[in-house]
């Protein structure tokens, strides 16, 4: 055999350099190219319920805290286009807070309200018509509606009626027997449901105290869902501590995005 067909000896060495000099430069890659995102903390979704009635410095004001909050507009309010065209023109989620009767509040001076004793065709049509007034609007959730939300066939309506528009609904759980999320994921409409009230006690301390215990969730589950209203101290409590916490790391993010 010539001396042109002998193998050349295997160098360790020069392997090991080589292994070196690909690991270093994926290191360097990776350091200088690469931006790596801190850790999530918890992730929340925040809507605040009954804008329509105003449109004032306060309730601009919610406009400020964060781009993720999605706002409910009550329709048929006195300034509730108003705002669906001011939320839009900023890029804000938005979707309809439609009213449904209660067992103990009287929503029946709201012109889209959702009761019992409609037909499948007329809750249909207050739901076309809600969406026509409000037509950027992606879903809707309850405004009141214990007594409405506890009713199986009215709940199946109103899933009939957003499937055939393809939007969603958020159950704002003002009954503990609501039917409206079991029944929504029956018939294939995207669903979330409220855990916690952000400030049923307008007190910034009992909101503070809400608003942790909205945080403490996002710790054990996907997304934590919280609802606020349009009220002054809970944008002091809003203005102040949702930086913080994006600060510490919780992210918060749209209904459209945490619906299931």
């Amino acid at each position: 055999m010539s001396v042109g067909h002998l193998k050349k000896p295997f160098n360790p060495s020069f392997f090991l350099f080589a292994i070196f000099i690909i690991t270093f430069s994926i290191y360097i890659f990776n350091k200088f190219n690469l931006k790596s995102e801190p850790a999530t903390k918890g992730t929340i979704c925040l809507i605040i319920d009954d804008f329509g009635f105003a449109f004032n410095n306060d309730v601009k004001d919610f406009f400020e805290i964060n781009e993720n909050i999605t706002l409910a507009i009550i329709p048929g309010t006195p300034y509730s286009k108003m705002v669906g065209e001011y939320a839009d023109s900023l890029g804000y989620e938005t979707i309809i807070h439609m009213p449904m009767e209660s067992y103990d509040q009287d929503s029946s001076q709201y012109l889209f309200e959702l009761h019992e004793r409609l037909n499948a065709s007329l809750v249909e049509e207050k739901i076309n018509a809600a969406f026509k007034e409000l037509p950027n609007a992606l879903g809707i959730n309850n405004h009141q509606g214990s007594k409405a939300t506890g009713s199986l066939q009215l709940m199946k309506d109103v899933a009939r009626s957003l499937k055939k528009i393809d939007k969603f609904f958020l159950d704002s759980f003002t009954n503990p027997e609501s039917r409206a999320y079991i029944t929504m994921r029956r018939y294939g409409v995207p669903v979330q449901l409220r855990q916690v009230f952000l400030d049923h006690i307008e007190t910034p301390e009992k909101i503070k105290s809400n608003l942790d215990s909205l945080v403490s969730l996002s710790h054990i589950m996907p997304v934590a869902v919280g609802i606020g209203h349009v009220k002054p101290a809970t944008l002091q409590v809003l203005k102040k501590e949702i930086p913080r916490l994006v600060q510490e790391g919780y992210k918060f993010v749209r209904l459209s995005k945490s619906v299931r």
